[in-house]
């Protein structure tokens, strides 16, 4: 879980937006023209299996419309589950 940032922080980075805010796209191009690349490595925590039970009609569905969207099963549910979970947290929000 993400900490809070404390006074000075907000503060600060308040700052840095305003004076970011004060460059011109110009400057900007030229910037990051003049950067080097850099190699990041994200890691995530691995993903949660969670075991659905469906009945016959209903993973049969699933794998049409997976099928017909091009992705797996397993990715089409996972996507919807993602979807409705957002849909109740902006309800919820």
């Amino acid at each position: 879980m993400a900490r809070k940032l404390t006074v000075a922080q907000r503060r600060t980075l308040r700052e840095e937006a305003a004076e970011w805010d004060r460059v011109s796209d110009a400057e900007v191009a030229e910037l990051f023209d003049s950067g080097e690349p850099v190699r990041l490595r994200i890691r995530r925590p691995p993903p949660r299996v969670l075991p659905v039970a469906l009945d016959e009609r209903a993973f049969g569905s699933l794998t049409r419309i997976a099928r017909h969207k091009q992705v797996g099963p397993r990715d089409l549910a996972a996507m919807w589950i993602a979807e409705r979970l957002a849909q109740e947290e902006r309800r919820r929000g």
